[in-house]
């Protein structure tokens, strides 16, 4: 039988050991949440080049651009071949596609972020849920902590 200087002690390591998952959901929650933020802004920009994609399919012959040179640098320039870019599939690999290939490549690129947000969003959930129940458990065991002295 526990001795009753054993049981503030064994609440002690209790609520020691409810506090650490607590701060590891809650770190884990954030993360989550960045993530979704990192998917939702790349598929925002991954929409764009669909829609500048498509403004492409639609020209005739050349087209005059602002051509980005990197740090908010642009010149102007033309796009000579409007049926054809070059698209960096990863590793600083790029490969010339047709319009339409490359709008489908970045469809797919899209759908695949949605289906990371979905995922995400699910173990969030299951984190958030986990962290509704440990919240009460904190609170009794501290109050019950507080009530016996310790």
């Amino acid at each position: 039988m526990a001795s009753q200087a054993d049981r503030p002690r064994i609440a002690r390591e209790d609520v020691t050991k409810l506090v650490a998952e607590w701060q590891y959901l809650q770190s884990l929650a954030e993360v989550l949440k960045q993530r979704i933020d990192i998917a939702t802004a790349a598929i925002s920009e991954i929409e764009n080049t669909i829609q500048a994609l498509e403004e492409l399919g639609k020209a005739a012959d050349e087209v005059e651009a602002l051509i980005m040179l990197g740090s908010s640098a642009y010149a102007r320039g033309k796009i000579t071949d409007t049926k054809k870019i070059l698209v960096n599939i990863g590793s600083n690999i790029v490969v010339e596609k047709t319009v339409d290939e490359a709008k489908k490549y970045f469809e797919s690129r899209a759908d695949d972020l949605r289906r990371v947000i979905a995922e995400t969003q699910q173990q969030l959930a299951s984190v958030s849920a986990r962290l509704a129940k440990l919240e009460p458990e904190l609170r009794k065991v501290a109050e019950a902590q507080a009530s016996s002295g310790g």
